[in-house]
C-alpha cells in the first residue's frame, strides 16, 4: 500500500489528519487531497472571530500550502467529487476528470443540516461553516443591528458572543429543534436561557416558524406560532448532516452517512471513512453511531489513516458519550464541555 496512490477526499479536520498519519507512517506514499471548497485547510471554530475583524483570513487557516508541498502531500481545492467507481478505483470530477486510487479515505464532512419544514425559507437564511458564509455574514452586519438566532450549536453560542461585541441586538430563539443532537430538556432548556440573557442576549421561547418575509433589504418578518419579530439576520444553526449524496448508487452501505465498521473500513477493501460523514460500528452496543465535533473528527482521521497502512486500529469510543436522539446514534464531545 506503501506506493500506491493514497487518495483523500475531503479537506476538513478528519481529511487532513488522515493525510498527515499517512505521511508521517509512509515516506513513499503517493498521498492526494481532493476538497470541494476553494480554501485551504481552515478552523471552522474560528469563524466567529473573523467575522468580528479580530482575525485575518490566513489566520483561520493550519497550515500553509508550502507546507503541504514539503510533507509531499498534493491538495486539489476546489475539486467536487461526483461519483466514486469502486470496481475500477476511480474518482470522477465534475469537470468530468478521472482520479484512479489504490487506497481511499472518505473524509467529505458533513453540510448545514436545515430542518424540513424551514428548508422552504433556506434562501432568508445565513449559516457559518465556512470562510464564504462567514463573508456574508460580514457584508450584511455591516448594515443591519439585529439578529435573531434558531436552532443552536456550539458554533452559534460563539458567534453569539462575537455579535455581541459588535454591539449587535442578539435574539435567540429555543424550540425543540435547538441543539441537536443534544435533546433540550428543561434543565438544558433553563441553563442555555441563564447564560445567554446574562450576556446580554434576549432570549425567548416560540414554537416553531411559520413565515419570513423580506421587508426590506435591511430587514426581514419572522413569524411564529406566538409572536412576530423584525430583524436584521436570520441565522439558521441546526448541526450537520453528513455529506454523502453523491455516494449514492456508487455500491457503499449508507444510511445517514457512510457505514463503517469499528475499524472504520468499509465494504470494499483498502476504502475507509472518517469524520462526520461516517456511521461508526460500536461492538459494545451492537449497533453504528454518528461523529459530531472537531476533535472527534481528528481522532477518526488518525484511524483511518493507520489502518489504510495495514493497521487494525478500533476507534475508542466511549459507550458513554453516545446517546440516542431523534433515531439516531450520537457520539458527541461539544455538548459536555457546555
Amino acid at each position: 500500500m506503501a506506493q500506491e496512490h493514497c487518495v483523500i477526499i475531503g479537506n476538513g479536520p478528519a481529511a487532513n489528519q488522515a493525510a498527515l498519519t499517512l505521511r508521517e507512517n509512509s515516506s513513499d506514499a503517493r498521498i492526494t487531497i481532493v476538497g470541494q471548497e476553494p480554501f485551504p485547510h481552515y478552523r471552522p471554530h474560528l469563524l466567529p472571530e473573523y467575522i468580528t475583524g479580530r482575525l485575518s483570513q490566513d489566520d483561520l487557516c493550519v497550515n500553509p500550502p508550502a507546507f503541504y508541498k514539503e510533507c509531499g502531500i498534493k491538495v486539489r481545492l476546489g475539486q467536487k467529487v461526483v461519483h466514486v467507481d469502486f470496481n475500477k478505483r476511480e474518482l470522477v470530477l465534475d469537470h468530468k476528470e478521472v482520479i484512479s486510487f489504490g487506497g481511499l479515505i472518505i473524509a467529505s464532512g458533513g453540510k448545514q443540516r436545515i430542518p424540513e419544514h424551514l428548508q422552504v425559507f433556506d434562501d432568508l437564511m445565513l449559516t457559518l461553516k465556512t470562510p464564504a458564509d462567514a463573508a456574508q455574514w460580514i457584508e450584511q452586519l455591516s448594515q443591519v443591528d439585529s439578529v435573531l438566532i434558531v436552532g443552536g450549536d456550539l458554533t452559534s453560542l460563539s458567534l453569539t458572543k462575537a455579535l455581541l461585541s459588535l454591539e449587535k441586538r442578539v435574539i435567540f430563539m429555543l424550540n425543540e429543534d435547538s441543539f441537536w443532537p443534544v435533546p433540550l430538556c428543561n434543565e438544558l432548556s433553563e441553563k442555555i436561557k441563564h447564560m445567554l440573557t446574562e450576556r446580554g442576549v434576549e432570549v425567548i421561547k416560540a414554537g416553531r416558524i411559520k413565515r419570513v418575509t423580506r421587508v426590506s433589504g435591511r430587514s426581514l418578518e419572522v413569524e411564529t406560532d406566538n409572536k412576530t419579530l423584525r430583524v436584521g439576520i436570520l441565522g439558521a444553526f441546526f448541526g450537520m448532516t453528513p455529506n454523502v449524496k453523491f455516494l449514492a448508487r456508487s455500491g457503499l452501505d449508507i444510511e445517514r452517512g457512510v457505514l463503517v465498521d469499528e475499524y472504520l473500513q468499509t465494504r470494499f477493501d483498502l476504502v475507509y471513512a472518517a469524520g462526520d460523514c461516517a456511521q461508526v460500528y460500536h461492538p459494545t452496543i451492537k449497533d453504528y453511531w454518528v461523529s459530531i465535533g472537531y476533535q472527534n473528527a481528528i481522532n477518526l482521521g488518525k484511524v483511518a489513516g493507520l489502518n489504510l497502512l495495514g493497521g487494525m486500529l478500533s476507534v475508542d469510543a466511549s459507550p458513554e458519550s453516545i446517546f440516542f436522539v431523534d433515531g439516531i446514534i450520537v457520539n458527541t464531545s461539544w455538548w459536555t464541555e457546555f
